[in-house]
This record gives structure tokens, sequence and C-alpha cells, in this order.
């Protein structure tokens, strides 16, 4: 059986943003960063850059959005890179993080199966979800305080029905394939 999009809906932006003042002594600085942009490989190209330009170094740790912003939030991160515009905005507002600039999207599809038994393909996604809810379709969550899980949220509170749950990012790519089931993924880990 094979997956393909069934919706697509454009809202995630991957946004940096500086936790603190950074200070000309700085030698090192840690970015708190989502997985998708550190293995897109990203970094690798414009850190060494970065380095040439600033004399600065910068530690990448990879974590989901949402770990990414509690880091931040400890302390233990001077830059975050991460993609839950809400999220972000609050980070901000609330006195963690001094300014939010966008620096890219995400598109998010919905993927389930290829038959499209409950006729969900569209432009739609809270349409579609609608149609998963209520034509008994099973869906499965990340549920892992990731920038999609955040979106995958988002968009069931939209429909008016409560989010389904899953258990992490590789479930939902496998084992929902093999049980006939949707899940929402962003384009960069999809």
């Amino acid at each position: 059986m094979i997956f393909k999009p069934v919706a697509l809906y454009s809202l995630a932006y991957a946004a940096l943003f500086f936790v603190a003042p950074i200070s000309a002594a700085a030698q090192i600085l840690v970015m708190a960063s989502t997985t998708s942009t550190e293995q897109s490989g990203l970094f690798a190209h414009l850190l060494p850059a970065f380095k040439a330009a600033s004399g600065i170094d910068i530690k990448v740790v990879a974590l989901g959005t949402g770990q990414a912003l509690d880091m931040a939030r400890r302390g233990d991160a001077d830059v975050v890179f991460v993609h839950d515009q809400p999220a972000e905005e609050k980070f901000v507002a609330d006195g963690f993080g001094l300014k939010r600039w966008p620096v890219m999207y995400n598109d998010f599809v919905l993927i389930g199966p290829q038959a499209d038994p409950l006729k969900v393909k569209g432009r739609d996604i809270v349409a579609a979800l609608q149609k998963i809810a209520t034509g008994n379709g099973a869906f499965m969550s990340r549920d892992d305080k990731s920038g999609t899980h955040a979106a995958d949220l988002r968009f069931w509170g939209m429909t008016g029905q409560a989010a389904q749950k899953g258990s992490d990012n590789r479930e939902c790519g496998e084992i929902g394939f093999h049980r006939k089931q949707w899940t929402l993924r962003g384009l960069d880990t999809t």
C-alpha cells in the first residue's frame, strides 16, 4: 500500500530568534533547533561561514520544537531555530526571547491510504480531518511536542473534534502505514 498526500496546508514558518543579547566575548553559542533543520544540512553549510565572519562557534542541539523552546526557557540555549509560530510568539511575548525572525516555511500534508476511503483528498485540511472524525477513520498524531504536532493540534482544534493520539514520529510513518491510518506530516520530515 502506498501513502500519498491528501491535503496540503502551509502554516509553519521556521523562525530564528535570539534568547539573550550576545556578548562580544562569546566564543560559543548554543542553538536549539528542530531535528529536521539540523538534518537538512543547512547548518553544515551556513555555520562555517558564520564562524569565519564572526569567530564564534555554534553548537547545534537538535530537538523537537517544544523541547527546544523548553531548553531556551531554562537558559540552556542562546539561539532558537524552530517552527511553531504561535509558540514562538508567546515565547517572545513572555520575555524569553528578544526578537523573532521568520526564515522559511513548511508545508504540511495529510497522508493516508491511497484508496482514500473517506474521500478526504483536497486542499482543506480542516475539512479532511472532519471527514476522518465523522467517518470513524483512524488518525495517528505524533504526540511529541514537535512543530508538526503543534500544527496537528491546531488543525484538530479548528474542526471542533478532539485530537487523536499517537506515540512518536517513527510510529506515525511506519505503523500508521500498515494500519491504514492518516497522519499529518511536514514535507521537510516526510
